[in-house]
């Protein structure tokens, strides 16, 4: 494995520290210096880096993707490898998101700020969607895994859709881990049921 260069590694650092600076503030709230003094490198080089604030967020939220998606193909290779039945391998996704998504308060707190700027942003909200077709879609491949059910697609989409509520629901109700996993274990049992 070679070394990373100093470019990568920089650009690592600013990325890592709009993730605590959202954690802080806002995105609209947080300034570029800001953003430069928590990787604790110069405005004017932070520049060199990334075009502006929103060319951050967004390769922030592509870094995120391409971050736990590697993840995911890990944990699926381990815990639902092919051939598996469905059952099995829709259950290695729904233990992978309870595990490292999910219930990651922090991860939920920092997600529901980019779902925030999506809103209003274009740019950001074409690259959110991205992440949520690839992230269902593989949610989907699980479902349908040696055959599945042709409501797969549909189901997808609504366990995404309520693993992503019930994380901001975590953050917003303060929720504790053993509860938001109890929470999602019930509903997950019930989409097992539906296939």
């Amino acid at each position: 494995m070679g070394r990373k260069s100093i470019k990568e590694q920089r650009r690592r650092e600013i990325l890592d520290a709009l993730y605590r600076c959202l954690l802080k503030k806002p995105y609209t709230e947080t300034s570029i210096k800001e953003i430069g003094a928590e990787a604790g490198i110069n405005y004017a080089m932070l520049h060199y880096y990334f075009r502006s604030k929103e060319d951050i967020l967004l390769n922030f939220i592509e870094d995120l993707y391409e971050r736990y998606n590697g993840l995911f193909e890990e944990y699926m290779k381990r815990s639902g490898p092919p051939g598996a039945p469905p059952e099995a391998a829709l259950g290695a996704v729904f233990e992978f998101f309870n595990r490292h998504i999910t219930t990651d308060k922090k991860l939920q707190k920092v997600f529901f700020e980019i779902w925030a700027v999506a809103l209003y942003n274009p740019a950001v909200n074409i690259r959110l969607r991205k992440v949520y077709r690839a992230l269902i879609g593989a949610v989907e491949s699980a479902m349908s895994a040696n055959g599945g059910s042709p409501q797969a697609s549909h189901l997808a989409i609504a366990a995404v859709a309520f693993h992503e509520g019930i994380g901001i629901f975590s953050v917003f109700f303060n929720f504790n881990k053993k509860y938001t996993t109890m929470l999602l274990e019930e509903f997950q049992d019930r989409i097992a049921e539906l296939l």
